[in-house]
């Protein structure tokens, strides 16, 4: 979130903080051939559908808007609105400026907690950054003070009750602290050391909770920790949480600074978040090409598209920089397909399933999920099947096994086969069958506002629509209860 960056600044961090990077094992994603529809069982009932290009928004991916206060003084207008305007994600920043000697007193915890709550009512999640100061000139960016590390650590270690109570509106952390904007460079109390960026990494991971990821902003910080990203399998079963956010995307040769300035470092530096963007999530921002001289920045719809699908673009920023970027995008043509494609986007292919069960029996439901996204879906979230009355409009939503979101990959087909325990009280009858996929926290599973809506077209004729006060997706089949 640098409004105001330092070319000189930029390319001292490129040839000097930064370090080039030894790659031993690195490589892109790799894409699954799309999948046949499931076998239909004998006496299944089954369903196509058609996708949509439709743009519409999706928890924790998009563009985002900057909220234009801190945590500690989010104002629930300006949430509702940009719920409004179609924002799922809120960048918002822990303003520590004037703490960098205390320890954080109630009241501003107190502050803290009441901002999450009004993400919360307001069906929103959050980009969380925290800073003790944000320059806006040069002047104070020269001015501009960290905590020693002994208080930063005393911090996370306050905070830490605060982020595991609001985990559910936490999309991603940026790990923040150190440096001016929170952005691990020019530090005033030595943090970017090795020894200390890497306590207070350590420090991030205990406090902020196991289900959400830590973003860091440089790419040699992170090799030095985890050389080898994992694959998608290895990153769920260790529960890996790392993640990147590059501030400066497309705007020249080294993202201002992001990556080396020299070429063969660059393209391993390159390579290394390509990934790393299979198991943690990327996102960020533009900047002014003009911070870093001679800079060739990359505004074409060619750039955006290829670069965004490379690197598992999850979110960016929508009001930053727009002149070169965002305008381009639009002229070009590709804008709603930029909107679309950030992140997942899944869509229903077929499904298949039996045309009767027994109430106290198991339901089988094979689908194929089409991930038409740039990324895959980071943070965990089940998968129910909800059975409707269509008599009387009453809805069982049962969570069924045997599939993970999160292994949905970009640009593949998955096959799943749901498995779901019918309760013993289901009442015989004729029911419709619908899909949802609800948020994994209690307190916002049943908001229908945090569900994600399938990029399927509806259809009338099939019985297939999606409903935005369920959060879920008619699949247009029934199943009859004996």
């Amino acid at each position: 979130m640098t409004v105001f960056a330092f070319s000189r600044i930029r390319r001292i961090l490129a040839l000097s903080a930064l370090l080039p990077l030894a790659l031993t094992a690195c490589g892109t994603s790799t894409q699954a051939s799309p999948a046949e529809p499931p076998p239909a069982p004998d006496s299944a009932v089954q369903a196509v559908f058609a996708t949509t290009d439709s743009d519409f928004p999706n928890p924790e991916r998009g563009f985002y808007h900057a909220s234009a206060t801190g945590l500690e003084a989010l104002d629930a207008a300006e949430m509702t609105q940009a719920y409004a305007d179609g924002y799922r994600l809120i960048y918002v920043r822990i303003n520590l400026d004037d703490y960098r000697d205390t320890d954080l007193p109630p009241a501003f915890l107190e502050r803290l907690e009441a901002g999450f709550a009004v993400a919360r009512s307001s069906g929103v999640k959050l980009i969380v950054r925290t800073t003790y100061n944000y320059p806006q000139g040069e002047t104070e960016y020269h001015d501009a003070k960290d905590a020693p590390l002994a208080r930063v650590k005393s911090q996370l270690a306050q905070l830490r009750p605060l982020f595991y109570r609001n985990a559910d509106v936490i999309a991603f952390m940026q790990a923040g602290f150190i440096g001016a904007w929170g952005e691990w460079h020019t530090s005033s109390n030595n943090l970017t050391t090795p020894e200390n960026r890497t306590q207070i990494k350590d420090a991030l991971l205990d406090a902020v909770p196991p289900t959400r990821f830590i973003q860091f902003r440089y790419p040699p910080y992170i090799h030095d920790w985890y050389p080898n990203p994992p694959g998608v399998t290895a990153a769920l079963k260790d529960n890996f949480r790392i993640g990147f956010h590059n501030d400066c995307f497309l705007a020249s040769q080294t993202d201002v600074g992001t990556y080396s300035e020299d070429p063969a470092t660059r393209a391993q530096e390159q390579q290394f978040t390509d990934a790393l963007g299979d198991a943690g999530p990327f996102g960020g921002e533009t900047c002014n090409p003009a911070d870093d001289p001679g800079a060739i920045p990359r505004t074409a719809c060619a750039d955006i598209l290829a670069e965004g699908a490379r690197y598992n673009l999850t979110y960016l920023n929508d009001g930053y920089y727009r002149r070169l970027f965002h305008d381009n995008w639009t002229k070009g043509g590709c804008m709603t397909e930029v909107r679309s494609h950030m992140g997942y986007r899944f869509g229903l292919v077929s499904v298949a399933h039996a045309k009767t069960a027994t109430h106290g029996g198991a339901l089988a439901i094979s689908i194929v999920v089409r991930n038409s996204g740039w990324a895959r879906l980071y943070n965990a979230r089940p998968v129910e099947i909800i059975l409707r009355d269509p008599a009387s409009g009453e809805v069982r939503r049962l969570e069924a096994n045997g599939a993970d979101p999160r292994r949905w990959l970009p640009g593949a087909d998955t096959t799943e086969t749901l498995k779901i325990s019918l309760p013993a009280d289901l009442p015989a009858g004729t029911r419709e069958v619908w899909l949802a996929l609800p948020d994994a926290d209690s307190r916002i599973q049943a908001d229908p506002r945090f569900a994600i809506r399938l990029a399927n077209a509806d259809n009338a004729a099939k019985g297939q629509t999606w409903d935005a006060d369920l959060g879920a997706f008619a699949l247009g089949t029934t199943l009859d209860i004996r």
